[in-house]
């Protein structure tokens, strides 16, 4: 029998998490992050100038990237900004992104108008409320449904809660939640959407009108989240014709219709056309002419894509959170099955490999200043789910080995993709390796993000202590504090060689990388 896990136990692994969430604060302002940045001012335009337009905080706060530049000539049309305007025309500012993570924001936002924030400037304390409001919350209740869901899938509460760790804390679902940006709760949103489905789809009692309403709201939810995730949007919503009955495709399409209208809204708004996003009115030159390429940048199969997004030191999901390599194994093994089971995991593995074909078109692939593959954060619980499932496959033949892969991957998972998304949410393409290349540069200047300990005087390498401590904390908890000697240690060797290898496989760093380290250490 599998055993659910009960509330708490899901409550206590969504509070490791929020202990991680609330108490660093990676913040860089120099470097003016256009994947934050540009959606904040859409926040501060909506609070203070009761518009989607973007040019008030613009001209308040400076330039910023990622923004979309509309001309708006006389006879009422409207066209990208380019070369000298003509007498008569206004060009106008919006925030190229997709807008549900702005709105998200204006509670927040509002509140801190109300205590002080006048709008003058970007204030520190208004942004780390609005990370708190619209990603870090977001996703304690996310965390907290998706250990319940995952603990319903697997057998072993050793692998359930270890998947769970390496995912909340050693995966780039956390450096996206540290910042004011979409990646971790597009994730969420499809995941949350996918999975009420399949809850529909595999027991007639969760087929309630409310429950559909909230498979739909989700499953487009992730689109106005993140544009790109429209891919696995349409994926879910074909798989509610499948896990629903008739009479629940109602409230799933009113779901739906919320978040696409607020999108069709501030397109029609922004760019005069409800089906038209921002791309095409890209204020940078450079970036529009690589949309304007073949389908909004899509125009080629690029194999180096497809390799990297899977296995580069800074870019690729497996080295980032080694927990992952299993995936495979637990998707021959639902795909093995009969049924809604089977059913299920054919409309989840379809969707992540369509946009993982569709993100290997584009020509702006890698996304630039990134965590890991940007564009493909959306998967990251579904290959979660599926590891688990691998290595719970592996553990009910071979306990020992399946329990040693699991914790071992996982430690990894946190020394690695912990370590990353804790210090540095957004990394430069040039560092390949940055856990050879930054992390040792950075340990050496004894620099570390802003957290809750600098509130207390301290400042270093030794405020990140109470994180360490909160990673082998979560792992004991996880494990049990297994007492299994051979667990133990062919974990510890497992989880040392896959550090090791981050650390000893790189090239000595090119002048390019130490320029962007030392671009870096001056700008901490």
């Amino acid at each position: 029998m599998r055993a659910l896990p009960s509330r708490k136990r899901s409550l206590a692994a969504t509070a490791l998490f929020a202990f991680a969430a609330l108490y660093a604060f990676p913040f860089y302002p120099e470097l003016n992050n256009p994947n934050e940045n540009v959606r904040v001012q859409m926040t501060a335009a909506i609070v203070f100038d009761g518009t989607f337009e973007i040019s008030g905080p613009r001209e308040r706060w400076g330039w910023v990237n990622d923004a979309a530049c509309v001309q708006w000539s006389q006879d009422g049309t409207k066209q990208p900004c380019e070369g000298a305007m003509p007498r008569g025309d206004v060009r106008r500012y919006f925030s190229v992104k997709a807008p549900l993570t702005s709105l998200m924001g204006v509670p927040a936002y509002g509140l801190a108008r109300l205590f002080g924030d006048d709008g003058s400037e970007l204030r520190p304390s208004t942004l780390w409320l609005l990370r708190i409001s619209a990603s870090v919350l977001p996703m304690c209740l996310f965390f907290f449904f998706f250990h319940g869901w995952l603990g319903a899938r697997v057998r072993s509460g050793f692998i359930r809660d270890t998947v769970f760790v390496a995912t909340a804390l050693g995966s780039v679902l956390l450096g996206y939640t540290y910042l004011f940006a979409s990646h971790s709760t597009s994730a969420a949103a499809a995941f949350g959407g996918f999975a009420l489905l399949y809850d529909a789809h595999v027991d007639p009692t969760k087929r309630s009108k409310r429950r559909a309403f909230l498979a739909g709201l989700l499953a487009a939810g992730a689109t106005a989240l993140e544009y790109p995730c429209f891919v696995v949007t349409f994926f879910v919503c074909l798989y509610a014709l499948k896990a629903l009955p008739f009479r629940r495709w109602l409230p799933f399409v009113f779901g739906a219709l919320l978040p696409t209208f607020v999108v069709m809204l501030f397109q029609w708004s922004a760019y005069g056309n409800p089906l038209t996003p921002g791309h095409l009115f890209v204020e940078n030159s450079a970036f529009r002419a690589g949309h304007e390429s073949g389908f909004f940048g899509a125009d080629a199969f690029h194999w180096d894509a497809a390799w990297r997004l899977l296995f580069d030191a800074r870019l690729g999901l497996l080295p980032l959170t080694p927990v992952f390599v299993f995936a495979p194994l637990g998707a021959l093994a639902l795909l093995g099955t009969r049924g809604p089971s089977r059913q299920g995991a054919l409309a989840a593995l379809t969707a992540c490999g369509a946009l993982y074909f569709v993100i290997c078109l584009m020509n702006n692939w890698d996304g630039g200043w990134s965590l890991g593959p940007r564009y493909l954060v959306v998967l990251v619980p579904f290959i979660a789910v599926a590891s688990a499932i691998g290595l719970d496959r592996i553990a009910n033949r071979r306990s020992v080995l399946g329990h040693t892969l699991a914790l071992g991957t996982g430690a990894a998972s946190l020394a690695i993709g912990g370590t990353l998304s804790v210090y540095y949410p957004h990394l430069p393409p040039e560092i390949d390796w940055p856990m050879a290349h930054l992390m040792p540069a950075l340990a050496a200047a004894d620099l570390a993000p802003h957290s809750f300990a600098e509130l207390m005087g301290f400042s270093g390498l030794f405020t990140m202590a109470p994180l360490v401590l909160l990673g082998f904390g979560a792992l004991g908890w996880a494990t049990r504090w297994t007492r299994d000697g051979v667990v133990l240690l062919s974990a510890f060797a497992i989880a040392i060689w896959l550090v090791a290898a981050q650390l000893v496989l790189p090239p000595d760093p090119s002048p390019q990388v130490e320029q962007s380290v030392q671009f870096i250490q001056d700008r901490w």
